[in-house]
């Protein structure tokens, strides 16, 4: 069961960290009136998904299994071309991370599923809901 807990976590901080990563760059090449707003919740959400990944590193190393957040595996898992070159109008780059966050929830929902330890559990319901009220946010 350790190495099925320990996959689920790997494969959740890699998607949190890809989040951030994207979420930079998105922050800084959203274009439009609202640039400026949405730049800010996007430095607010990238925080809280690095320490989410933190959370989910810290809970790898209590199994005794070294955290991968190394770019290369980062780059695996980022699904090519999700995020156009050049600037992003607002309400594109709202809808691309809505998109996106939906789809990190349902994965984090479904590896919550697979995991026995309360700890890891409560540990995915929060970034579950998170990701949720997140998204929620940038489809209204």
């Amino acid at each position: 069961m350790r190495d099925l807990t320990a996959d689920e976590l790997q494969e959740e901080l890699r998607d949190l960290l890809c989040l951030a990563v994207v979420g930079d760059h998105v922050r800084w090449v959203a274009a439009g009136e609202e640039a400026a707003e949405f730049a800010e919740w996007l430095s607010k959400a990238t925080a809280q998904w690095r320490a989410w990944a933190d959370e989910m590193a810290k809970y790898l190393v209590a199994l005794d299994v070294a955290p991968d957040g190394r770019v290369r595996s980062l780059a695996k898992d980022i699904p090519l071309n999700w995020v156009p070159d050049g600037w992003l109008p607002v309400d594109e780059a709202r809808r691309l991370l809505a998109d996106r966050l939906g789809t990190v929830a349902e994965s984090a929902s479904y590896r919550r599923s697979q995991v026995t330890d309360p700890d890891i559990v409560r540990m995915f319901d929060v970034v579950c809901l998170g990701l949720e009220a997140q998204r929620r946010t940038q489809t209204t």
